[in-house]
């Protein structure tokens, strides 16, 4: 059948064409098939799973499943033609086996002519695979069948290419995210080895981090099958692990048990980890399961992306610390102002009431005096504390749902001229969270939503519970990164918040009621943001406030 440039560039444009790889493969199957005029014909592709080729195409008459699953099975064949051009990257054609090649056994009977080609871009790059034709007709195939032949293995092993390439570049993609915005960072690192390890069709992926004082390497995480558990330690140089760490440089290796890829994990202060990935050796006699020069480019981009999210992580915590230290210096002046209030009164009742003991006079309203004083003081420490332990957690699994229902019949009042309606989600809002804190958090926010509208003569407080996704939250302004939420949302129509007081109501000291050193905000703010959730007020002054908290679902085991 004469071959035909408008055919040739209709079989191009279908290796971009909106297909997937296995479709391609079959169309070009079968295309092949009927160019060349071949009695049967057969795609397979070498994998680093299998070892070797795997079958994924086939046309013709006498296939089976028992003949897909055994046509490349390499028991006592391992020089059969489909592996030597495995193995060499150059096609073959012959014009009868039977004659021609040495210890030929057909697969079916009455082969005599085979033509095979390989699918790799580049003489000197491993084979992705095996175009196979074969007829029974003596000198069946011609160069030109050959030419077109190996074009469509060409652009086969193209679509395969740029399917590796979109896969990488995706895996670099969800990596990156992982590493922005996973706050866990245990979790963080385990999806790092997992995702990297399947872009690399890895058996093992394991991360460890260096030890400066200690002078080892300490496993953070790992993902394996069919190898051994990973070393939860290597010294220095211990290794082709600790080779990588101590000379920051990569080792690639293979022997006759595995295949290694270790890789420095860079960062400004140096070296501060190892990224490695394993494989076991193949068993073909052909088919090596070493990592190619792409997969190393690969997984350095993928430990420079874990270097720089270390180097963030440790530029975020020196900026929190130095915003933390001009906090504490504020907070020590305000609060050592109030307090020093509330002892000087103190001081001036205790004097009092030595002057009026000596005269005989009534000393009870003085008592009463001071207690109210002691307590006031007591008030004003417990709110300091409770200010400075926001972040430290206790978290245990809970439903955001009960905890929002357990603060209000703590906290809001049994009779009020304000009422309550809730409007909460049917399904369970599993979250891990200080059950204690939130609740003091949510009870922050009903306790002065009641109190704003019983000075107003009354009121209505809306609460509602329900899950979104991170999607929804971005309307709000909320920068969380996870993928599905609890929305709380405490409204009510007192007098609202004016929107010049909007950005400076969580800072603390900033209050508009009489009592307090203006930390419950802040407070509430510092519990959310400890959850990795987040916080805002979206209300209208005069309308009423509206708070909106987005706290982070608890992932099931094995979705994200």
């Amino acid at each position: 059948m004469p071959l035909s440039l408008r055919h040739v560039t209709q079989l191009s444009h279908a290796a971009v064409a909106n297909w997937t790889a296995h479709e391609l493969l079959e169309h070009y199957v079968l295309e092949a098939a009927k160019a060349t005029g071949a009695t049967r014909a057969f795609v397979a592709l070498a994998e680093a799973e299998a070892g070797g080729l795997v079958l994924l195409a086939t046309s013709g008459a006498g296939w089976t499943d028992e003949a897909r699953q055994n046509r490349l099975s390499e028991k006592d064949r391992t020089s059969t033609i489909t592996s030597l051009v495995a193995r060499t990257g150059a096609p073959v054609r012959v014009a009868d086996a039977p004659a021609d090649v040495p210890g030929y056994v057909s697969f079916f009977p009455g082969i005599r002519s085979v033509l095979a080609v390989p699918i790799s871009l580049e003489r000197d790059e491993r084979v992705r695979g095996v175009l196979n034709l074969e007829s029974d007709r003596v000198d069946a195939f011609t160069e030109e069948q050959e030419a077109f032949a190996q074009t469509l293995a060409d652009l086969a092993a193209l679509r395969l290419s740029m399917d590796d390439l979109r896969e990488r570049e995706a895996a670099l993609v969800q990596i990156g995210k992982e590493l922005s915005g996973t706050a866990d960072s245990e979790a963080m690192l385990e999806r790092v080895v997992e995702i990297t390890s399947q872009v690399l069709r890895a058996e093992e992926c394991s991360l460890y981090f260096l030890d400066q004082a200690h002078q080892h390497l300490t496993l953070a995480a790992t993902r394996g099958k069919g190898v051994r558990p990973a070393r939860k330690e290597y010294a220095l140089g211990n290794g082709q692990t600790g080779m990588v760490a101590e000379t920051s440089a990569v080792v690639r290796d293979l022997d006759e048990m595995r295949a290694f890829l270790g890789v420095p994990i860079p960062s400004v202060a140096g070296t501060v980890g190892v990224l490695r990935v394993i494989r076991k050796e193949s068993s073909s006699p052909w088919f090596p399961n070493d990592f190619t020069d792409a997969e190393e480019e690969a997984l350095l981009m993928i430990a420079a992306q874990v270097g720089a999210a270390m180097d963030n992580a440790r530029l975020f915590a020196r900026l929190m610390q130095s915003e933390r230290m001009a906090t504490w210096g504020e907070m020590s002046a305000m609060s050592s102002h109030m307090i020093g209030n509330r002892v000087f009164a103190i001081k001036g009742d205790l004097n009092e009431l030595e002057y009026v003991a000596q005269s005989g006079g009534e000393v009870k309203p003085l008592v009463e005096g001071m207690k109210r004083g002691i307590f006031r003081l007591e008030e004003l420490l417990a709110e300091f504390r409770d200010f400075v332990r926001a972040g430290n957690l206790a978290p245990t699994p809970g439903d955001a749902t009960e905890l929002v229902q357990a603060a209000l019949t703590e906290t809001f009042p049994r009779r009020s001229v304000v009422t309550l309606e809730r409007n909460f989600a049917a399904a369970p809002l599993p979250v891990l969270a200080d059950g204690a804190k939130l609740k003091r958090a949510f009870s922050e926010l009903i306790e002065n939503a009641v109190t704003f509208m019983e000075a107003k003569g009354g009121g209505t407080l809306t609460v509602t519970s329900r899950k979104v996704s991170r999607r929804e939250l971005l309307p709000i302004r909320m920068a969380l990164h996870r993928s599905d939420y609890a929305l709380l949302t405490f409204q009510d129509n007192g007098p609202g918040i004016p929107l010049s007081e909007k950005e400076r109501i969580f800072r603390p000291f900033v209050t508009s009621r009489a009592r307090g050193m203006g930390l419950g905000l802040a407070i509430v703010k510092g519990i959310i943001e400890a959850h990795h959730g987040g916080i805002i007020e979206t209300g209208t002054e005069g309308q009423g406030a509206l708070f909106e908290i987005a706290l982070p679902l608890k992932s099931q085991k094995g979705v994200k």
